[in-house]
């Protein structure tokens, strides 16, 4: 990271429910000059715990990207359909120097936002936090803050952003097959939950189940062919311990097809056929899904 300033600067790109909970955790930590970038102005930042806990904070708030200025660090927190939208943000935030931590889903962060700040070097995350905004500025989070970076030194650099604050950051070796056993989640138990509009009781419907079993065979043979490590039995454990571990928790792209919301379809199931019929693995089911879930997005006409 640049050296300019007394502290490494760190500018937050949107303060929706990852965003907001990551921006609070920082602020909280005061270790860096901080700055959240969003479209309408803040008052401030709520984050609610499940322990009853509530953490409030108030960084400086930017609405105009013509306000931003070259900054060490900044973590793209938008959805992956809101990327092209952070490109004047970007444009003023992100030079030589500068890291882009991508905290958004899907496998290919470099190749989607690389092209949007192409002096930047690009750090995918991979992010475990179940949250989910209330009101604006709002955020409800039901688990502990982790995120998992490549070991890399603009990963570590990453991970050393975040010490003093309560968000863990592991630094992963195989990052790859970290990222596709989190997709394996986002397509199958995503797109089940989206399509039927319910959190994930719906999986102990035994068809539902096996349909979802079959939509992950695919993810997992087009991981391997990516260089992704999977156990055999890799899709029934994902499957089961998401039943145990969170039996009525809704997908954030279920919470955003019941709310009428745009969805990650692109970046959750049709990266699968894209990267299936590259490797020549047919992809039925995730194409079928892809289709189902581009109909029901309110963004596509």
């Amino acid at each position: 990271m640049q050296q300019d300033h007394a502290s490494p600067t760190i500018a937050v790109i949107g303060a929706g429910a990852i965003g907001g909970a990551v921006a609070v955790s920082l602020a909280r930590a005061g270790t860096h000059e901080l700055r959240v970038c969003v479209r309408r102005p803040l008052e401030g930042l709520e984050v609610r715990h499940a322990d009853g806990t509530v953490v409030r904070s108030s960084p400086t708030v930017l609405v105009d990207p013509a306000q931003a200025e070259r900054t060490d660090l900044v973590l793209l927190a938008t959805k992956a359909y809101q990327s092209e939208g952070a490109a004047p943000w970007l444009d003023h935030l992100a030079g030589p120097g500068t890291i882009v931590a991508v905290l958004q889903n899907g496998i290919d962060q470099v190749a989607r936002i690389q092209p949007l700040a192409p002096d930047a070097e690009i750090v995918p995350v991979v992010v475990m936090l179940a949250a989910e905004v209330l009101a604006p500025g709002v955020i409800v989070q039901s688990s502990i803050g982790l995120l998992e970076v490549p070991d890399t030194a603009a990963g570590r650099r990453v991970a050393e952003a975040f010490e003093g604050s309560d968000v863990r950051v592991d630094v992963l070796a195989d990052f790859t097959t970290r990222a596709w056993r989190k997709l394996l989640l986002n397509a199958v138990i995503g797109a089940v939950g989206a399509l039927t509009v319910r959190d994930l009781t719906v999986l102990a419907d035994p068809l539902v189940f096996d349909a979802a079993l079959a939509l992950a065979d695919e993810v997992i043979a087009v991981g391997r062919a990516e260089g992704a490590s999977f156990a055999p039995d890799a899709a029934v454990r994902a499957l089961e311990r998401a039943q145990r571990g969170a039996p009525g928790h809704w997908s954030s792209i279920a919470v955003d097809r019941r709310e009428g919301r745009p969805l990650e379809w692109e970046v959750r199931n049709a990266v699968i056929g894209r990267l299936g019929r590259r490797h020549g693995i047919p992809t039925p089911l995730n194409d079928l899904v892809t289709a189902l879930l581009q109909a029901c997005d309110p963004l596509d006409p």
